[in-house]
């Protein structure tokens, strides 16, 4: 039992730490800055939509405004059985780099971005989401990477903001930069292991028409490594949004992502076993084990309380409850915490908890490739 305790503490600090250092020693070794040049490819920007009449003007106000060759850039919002204003709304602008393509049955957002990309002109084709605002210089950031043959995809930065409101806030801010370190380290080694969908460039003959069952940003850049690129990210491209200000979205979110996350590795998982070891090894602890840690945490506090009795494990139970304690505090506190020892232990348990939901929604067959996002996250209104 004692050897199971050690285990589990040992996997969970390993995958939270271990990892990253591990990663960060690989990256020193063997990694390289990417070949970036001053190129400006033609770029298709593809924005797939469902029900955006709250944000749409300002996502159209803002792709027209980047700095970006006006001759080398379409604009491609394909929308996915909007049933509000949102056609209207982008009707209403008139500018011959826009491109709208009115998809009325509603099929999720990766079988609509399949259906699109065939239509795209552009050599490179940058992925957004509507409520997305990108950095004016966004897109020549993103496709000055792409000078070598050899680079798939290049995933920008996303950017929360408004996060100082509440703990949930604060804590996806945290997370994001801790993800944030990862990512740069993955990517000196040419091997980004998850992309964000709301700002992600991809080479068009590389674009692998994924399976609609899985999320895009887990998808994308994983089936194409496996065919030989490779898959980088670029700090300087930002996009902004808005930070989950709601316990119960910030949560619908998670327990979305990690569900997406099982579904990939379920129907992926032959293509998956052609990625390199270093690949394996990053989606194995980035993101298979990582899902589990709820499991593996509560398994250390039973086998805790059964060695309770020697006076180490006695003073380790101590730690498990202060540290519960403090998530539970945290929780209580979520909509006017500004103290990081209460809000950093209840964003990873909610992190963690959203996991388990995640496996038995998983297990349970439910629909993932459709679905609403955050409502606080949209910050616009219709015009």
């Amino acid at each position: 039992m004692t050897k199971l305790y050690w285990f589990s503490i040992g996997l969970t600090g390993f995958i939270y730490f271990g990892f990253p250092v591990i990663m960060y020693l690989l990256a020193q070794l063997f990694g390289k800055e990417p070949q970036q040049g001053g190129i400006a490819p033609f770029v298709s920007m593809i924005i797939a939509v469902h029900n955006e009449e709250r944000v749409i003007r300002d996502k159209m106000l803002n792709s027209l405004a980047l700095d970006y060759a006006q001759d080398k850039l379409e604009i491609i919002f394909t929308l996915d059985g909007c049933t509000d204003k949102t056609y209207q709304l982008l009707s209403g602008f008139k500018d011959p780099r826009i491109t709208i393509v009115n998809n009325h049955e509603r099929v999720g957002k990766v079988a609509t971005l399949n259906k699109t990309v065939p239509l795209a002109k552009g050599e490179i084709i940058v992925f957004s989401d509507a409520n997305s605002i990108y950095d004016p210089g966004a897109l020549r950031k993103l496709t000055r990477n792409f000078t070598s043959d050899k680079v798939g995809c290049v995933a920008g930065r996303l950017s929360y903001t408004d996060t100082d409101n509440t703990s949930v806030g604060k804590g996806e801010s945290l997370y994001w930069k801790y993800e944030t370190f990862i990512k740069i380290q993955e990517s000196k080694l040419g091997k980004l292991l998850i992309t964000n969908g709301s700002i992600q460039a991809v080479r068009k003959n590389a674009y692998p028409y994924p399976n609609p069952e899985v999320a895009d940003d887990f998808s994308v850049p994983l089936l194409i490594q496996t065919k030989g690129y490779k898959v980088l990210y670029e700090p300087e491209a930002v996009a902004y949004e808005v930070a989950t200000q709601s316990l119960k979205e910030e949560l619908a979110q998670k327990v979305r992502i990690v569900s997406q996350g099982f579904k990939g590795v379920k129907y992926l998982w032959k293509q998956l076993l052609a990625l390199n070891p270093l690949g394996i090894f990053e989606l194995l602890f980035h993101k298979v084990l990582r899902w589990g840690v709820a499991f593996y945490m509560a398994l250390a506090f039973l086998f805790n309380i059964a060695l309770i009795n020697e006076p180490l494990y006695l003073y380790l139970f101590i730690l498990q409850i202060a540290f519960y304690l403090l998530a539970i505090t945290g929780f209580l506190l979520r909509n006017t915490n500004k103290i990081k020892i209460f809000y950093i232990p209840f964003y990873f348990c909610l992190v963690n908890f959203a996991a388990v939901i995640a496996l038995f929604k998983f297990l349970c067959k439910e629909d993932t490739k459709t679905w609403d996002k955050a409502h606080t996250t949209r910050v616009g209104e219709a015009r």
